[in-house]
């Protein structure tokens, strides 16, 4: 065991020897099968350290414990000290929205760069993409929790009857979109489309970080930079378009695992945490697999989808150790190995692929591994506190110019000037 764990360990056992347990109440929004594993791992590390119990507090959705979180961060700042958790799963912007208030988030630098192992593993071990959607300027205030990606869903049984494979390029996208498009029973609507997308921003995103494009850059201290460049943004915007007027995508705003699995489309980009919606709409009916998303230099542009977890500074000196126990445990390769292999997300460490667990998981399938792949260019989502309020101007946009309320002109211009008086309010703007 490493030394600062040691100490650690010494100190929890002392503090024990003088009264109860040492509890840390962890709020999550892990509910059904991932729920399920993640209380096999609470088991096992309380198990393993019994002078600690780290209790899981299912909160319900990421909506109610982005509320739960934020009233109570709120209720603190007033004076309260009820009902404050030690532990919680955060998106990186929630994360963005504590950090306005001192004395919330617990930095974890002291706990990763004060011990030469764990240092080694997060410098060299934990995938970049990660490492920087936890980091705030020097600061490491997250360690990285259920981490999915964006591939392309398709269906293998149909691909393999027209002959052609999953898109590389966006070129690709188009004709194989368009060759799948058909009315198969001739009544001049048409049956089986060769795409399916969304009018979210998640899938807006998707184009565009496919062009190269991106929203914003970090300046510092707590400011973002508009970086939404206007010919890429009309581009990722007129694709689309083109891809719902040439009707060779379905375009919806719900979720496609039921159209992919009924045979409406062929294929759509999605995260791979919405696998098992998939199976559970196929239900076997044909083979289906992931692609690497497509782009315009063939290399995928992933966004990264799900949160981390936060320690908070409210907590007592012992909560914060047993606390970092419990990080450093769910960080471990074995541990790591049967979250990923149990729930699906992708593992945060590259050295997964050294364990039994993992080679044997991917033994007869390698979906798994398409996923992991695509960590090496994937593309972090910005995280200022403005950033849940900008992505749902973002959606408004993209859905008003598909549905011809507005010039992609008008959409960019609006995205500059949303985003802008978003970040003016929360104060994290640079010009």
């Amino acid at each position: 065991m490493k030394k600062v764990l040691l100490v650690s360990l010494l100190l929890l056992v002392i503090a024990f020897s003088f009264g109860e347990k040492i509890k840390v109440e962890f709020w999550h929004a892990m509910g059904g099968g991932h729920g399920k594993t993640l209380d096999e791992l609470v088991a096992a590390f309380n198990r393993e350290n019994p002078y600690v119990e780290i209790v899981p507090v299912y909160v319900g959705n990421y909506g109610a414990l982005s509320r739960k979180l934020l009233s109570t961060v709120v209720a603190y700042n007033e004076g309260s000290r009820e009902n404050l958790p030690v532990l919680a799963q955060a998106y990186s912007n929630w994360t963005s929205k504590y950090l306005q208030s001192e004395g919330i988030v617990e930095p974890l630098n002291k706990f990763i760069f004060g011990d030469n192992e764990f240092k080694n593993i997060w410098e060299n071990k934990i995938y970049d993409v990660f490492k920087d959607m936890c980091t705030w300027g020097d600061t490491v205030y997250s360690i990285p929790f259920n981490k999915s990606v964006y591939t392309t869903y398709y269906n293998v049984d149909l691909f393999d009857l027209y002959g052609v494979e999953a898109p590389k390029t966006l070129d690709e996208l188009y004709e194989v979109a368009s060759l799948l498009t058909e009315d198969l029973d001739g009544d001049g609507t048409i049956d089986q489309y060769g795409l399916g997308y969304r009018t979210t921003v998640d899938d807006f995103q998707t184009f565009l970080y496919a062009m190269n494009g991106k929203v914003l850059d970090y300046a510092g201290n707590g400011k973002w930079k508009i970086t939404l460049d206007k010919e890429i943004t009309l581009k990722a915007l007129e694709f689309m378009y083109k891809l719902k007027s040439d009707e060779v995508a379905m375009v919806q705003g719900g979720y496609l695992n039921d159209p992919f699995g009924n045979g409406q489309i062929a294929m759509y980009m999605g995260t791979i945490a919405g696998k098992p919606y998939v199976e559970k709409s196929i239900k076997g009916k044909y083979e289906w697999s992931w692609a690497p998303l497509p782009s315009v230099d063939g290399v995928p542009h992933s966004p990264i989808a799900g949160t981390d977890l936060i320690m908070f500074a409210w907590a007592s000196k012992e909560q914060k150790q047993a606390a970092w126990m419990f990080m450093n445990f769910l960080l471990d390769k074995v541990n790591q190995a049967y979250w990923s292999v149990n729930t699906g997300y992708v593992p945060v460490r590259k050295d997964i692929v050294d364990t039994a667990q993992w080679k044997s998981y991917i033994a007869n399938d390698e979906k798994p591994s398409i996923a992991l792949n695509s960590l090496s260019t994937a593309v972090p989502d910005p995280k200022p506190a403005a950033w849940y309020d900008i992505r749902n101007a973002l959606s408004t946009i993209v859905n008003d110019f598909l549905y011809d309320k507005i010039t992609a002109e008008d959409a960019y211009n609006r995205m500059i000037e949303e985003i802008k008086n978003l970040l003016i309010e929360n104060e994290e703007f640079s010009e």
